[in-house]
């Protein structure tokens, strides 16, 4: 039987490398045959409860991710463990040989300096993240899709658990002609990472034969320097990490939010952007639209409840003016922006020039019941020109199974002139491999012509 565990992950790069780095060690030790490679394998060990209470405790509350109460659990050794993978990530090697000869002698479990071993092998392949740019302003616009067309779309998926390869196998159902995650595999997207939690389990699901599989950089893809993401970009077959998937009537475009999510720490990199280049290159999709009208996907929010960083004043602001800005002149052109980041579920009501913003991001991170943020943030500053704050519509709302937020995917039928996009949610308990359930009926649908 399957036990459902909440999952925590922390927004700093040094930090979710290290949890990958761990996770790995545990996958290896794991008993038997069959034991997995998902999230699963680690995050109820007591080493990895250790280590990520340490890892939160370290990246500071306003940054966590996971249950608070894990933040007064953090062991001599798990805080030992987590200053030295900071000290060695950022460069400080006399702290780090302080740090690494204590965990030594301070009768740490022996597999902290196995996982010491496996992140020194990581930091030697660690570099700038991966990033390709266009050549010309057509490149990575894709094969067509038929006018008619179903396009699922998940998000925040890449945990390699059980419960994310039952959701893959009921998206199957639809058979799609195309699925586009939104970015995210855990810890922080390492080539084992890619291949465990994301491929390894496609292949699980549909054998040798794939609808088209696409991608976007999710801050945790980035998070052990882009190789990982990289590989699995060759491995889809996609020219590059944004991209535009077009028919007759409708453009489907994938942007970067990733990039520059690299390191949420510093203050100025708390809300993150495009590239310039790629900018010009997604104004132009709209210029020569040719009569198509345009669905966006990003990892990162548009905006948000919970916030989408801070201004220099640290107040929590509810849109990002860094794509808010060079993206005004078009957002009237937007039917639809998909987003993930946040593990929830909004459908908001149009806002700050977006008629229709939706948060997918309950793809497959186990979440507890109430822990996500359903309301504003406290002191949540709204967009420029806005009297009040985002909301969602009246009545929508991600379910629960008494214990755990349900998990949740979008899938968009394509019929000429028409989409229309349905959002669909099961609870995180009927997600067993090999058992899942028919799709119910959607928790929400709505048609763009």
């Amino acid at each position: 039987m399957h036990i459902r565990k909440a999952i925590s992950t922390v927004r700093d790069p040094a930090l979710s490398l290290w949890q990958s780095c761990l996770h790995r060690v545990l996958a290896r030790r794991s008993d038997g045959p069959g034991s997995g490679t998902g999230l699963d394998v680690s995050t109820a060990h007591p080493v990895m409860e250790d280590a990520t209470a340490a890892a939160m405790e370290h990246a500071g509350c306003h940054d966590r991710e996971g249950p608070p109460t894990l933040l007064q659990r953090a062991s001599v050794c798990g805080r030992l463990a987590a200053r030295w993978a900071l000290a060695r990530f950022h460069g400080d090697r006399e702290e780090a040989q302080r740090l690494e000869s204590e965990v030594r002698f301070a009768s740490c479990d022996p597999l902290w300096l196995e996982s010491v071993v496996e992140y020194e092998r990581a930091l030697l392949l660690h570099r700038e993240p991966f990033y390709r740019r266009h050549d010309s302003l057509t490149d990575f616009i894709l094969p067509e899709l038929p006018e008619e067309a179903t396009v699922a779309v998940i998000a925040d998926w890449g945990t390699g658990m059980p419960d994310a390869q039952a959701l893959l196998e009921q998206v199957a159902r639809f058979s799609p002609d195309a699925i586009i995650h939104l970015g995210d595999i855990y810890y922080s997207g390492t080539p084992h990472e890619v291949r465990a939690h994301f491929l390894d389990v496609f292949t699980r699901v549909f054998g040798s034969r794939w609808p088209r599989v696409l991608s976007l950089s999710g801050n945790h893809d980035r998070y052990s320097g882009g190789e990982g993401y990289r590989q699995l970009l060759e491995a889809l077959g996609q020219p590059a990490s944004y991209f535009c998937l077009r028919n007759r009537y409708w453009q489907l475009m994938g942007v970067d939010t990733g990039l520059h999510d690299f390191n949420p720490r510093a203050l100025a990199d708390t809300m993150t952007r495009l590239e310039d280049s790629e900018v010009a290159w997604v104004l132009d999709k709209f210029q020569h639209a040719g009569g198509r009208r345009s669905v966006l996907f990003s990892h990162h929010p548009f905006f948000s409840l919970a916030s989408v960083g801070h201004d220099t004043a640290r107040r929590p602001l509810a849109i990002n003016p860094r794509l808010s800005e060079p993206l005004a002149d078009v957002l009237g052109d937007v039917a639809l922006w998909l987003w993930g980041h946040e593990h929830n579920l909004h459908v908001y009501e149009p806002y700050a020039g977006l008629q229709r913003g939706r948060c997918i991001g309950a793809g497959a991170v186990p979440t507890l019941r109430n822990e996500q943020w359903n309301h504003p943030v406290p002191g949540l500053v709204p967009a420029p020109g806005e009297a009040g704050l985002p909301r969602t519509l009246p009545g929508v709302r991600l379910g629960n199974d008494g214990l755990f937020d349900c998990h949740a995917y979008t899938v968009l039928r394509l019929e000429g002139p028409r989409l229309t996009a349905r959002y669909y949610q099961v609870e995180n308990r009927l997600l067993v491999p090999g058992r899942v359930p028919a799709p119910g009926p959607p928790l929400y649908e709505e048609t763009m012509t």
